[in-house]
C-alpha cells in the first residue's frame, strides 16, 4: 500500500457508514412511558421472516443486521448503534422483518408498540421527519454496500471499513488512533462480503507492515494516513 503524498483529513471521509448511528436525534416522544429490555451479546432480537409485534429502538450498544441464506451464508447488512430504529418497514408495509436482528454487544432496546409507532409517524410531523433522515442514512449506507461488492477489491472493502471505525469509535493516542470496540475476522468478513481467512489475511498484511497492530484485543491504526491515501488513490 503507499499513498499519494497528499495530505489527507479523516473529517473529509465519507460520512457513509455501515454502523448507522442517530444518537442526537431525541426519540423521546415514543420512548418517555417505556423501559428498554436488555438483551446480551449474541442475543437474537428478531429472526429473518418473521413477523413481530414491536419497533426496537436502540437505546444502547449495537445491533447487527445480517441476511442468511437457506445453507447458512451470512451477510450484514449494516450495525445499530444508539438512536437507530430496527424493524421499522414491517409496520408500514405489512410485511415480515427482511433480516435478522442480534446484539453485537451488550444492549438495551426500546420495544415500541407497532400501533403506537405509526401514531407518531401521523400525528407527528417532527417525528415522521426524523425518521426520513435514518431511512437516508441507511439507504446511503446499502447504496455504499452494493458499490463496495460491485467495484471495490477486498483489501479496499477492509481498509475502508476501518477507516469508518476510526471516524466513529477510536481514540487519538501517542500510537495511533486505538479502536475502543473489538471485531472479530469473521464479523468484519460479513460486513464487508469477505471470508474469514480473506480478512485475516488482510488484517496480518497491514500489520505486517507496521501500519496496525493489536493490543490486549483492540486495534490501534498505527499509520492511519497511510489507509486514507490508498483509499483517496482508489477513488
Amino acid at each position: 500500500m503507499q499513498g499519494s503524498g497528499k495530505k489527507n483529513n479523516l473529517e473529509d471521509y465519507s460520512k457513509v457508514s455501515p454502523w448507522v448511528e442517530a444518537g442526537n436525534i431525541d426519540w423521546s416522544c415514543i420512548t418517555s412511558d417505556l423501559k428498554p429490555k436488555r438483551y446480551g451479546k449474541n442475543e437474537v432480537i428478531f429472526y429473518q421472516n418473521c413477523v413481530s409485534d414491536y419497533v426496537y429502538l436502540v437505546k444502547e450498544g449495537r445491533i447487527r443486521l445480517d441476511i442468511y441464506s437457506q445453507s447458512g451464508e451470512e451477510k450484514t447488512l449494516f450495525i445499530a448503534d444508539k438512536g437507530t430504529f430496527i424493524g421499522e418497514l414491517s409496520p408500514i408495509d405489512g410485511l415480515p422483518n427482511i433480516c435478522r436482528a442480534i446484539a453485537a454487544t451488550d444492549s438495551a432496546v426500546y420495544l415500541i408498540p407497532k400501533a403506537e409507532y405509526l401514531e407518531q409517524i401521523h400525528s407527528n410531523i417532527k417525528f415522521a421527519s426524523d425518521l426520513l433522515y435514518l431511512f437516508t442514512l441507511k439507504i446511503r449506507s446499502l447504496v455504499d454496500d452494493i458499490k463496495q461488492l460491485s467495484f471495490n477489491d477486498s483489501y479496499y472493502r477492509v481498509c475502508d471499513a476501518l477507516a469508518h471505525l476510526v471516524r466513529q469509535y477510536a481514540t487519538h493516542t501517542k500510537e495511533g488512533y486505538k479502536l475502543n470496540m473489538k471485531f472479530t475476522h469473521q464479523e468484519m468478513g460479513s460486513l464487508t462480503g469477505l471470508s474469514r481467512v480473506s480478512v485475516s489475511n488482510i488484517i496480518s498484511d497491514l500489520t505486517s507492515r507496521g501500519i496496525l497492530k493489536k493490543e490486549s484485543g483492540y486495534v490501534i491504526i498505527k499509520d492511519f494516513d497511510s489507509i486514507l491515501s490508498y483509499l483517496n488513490d482508489k477513488k
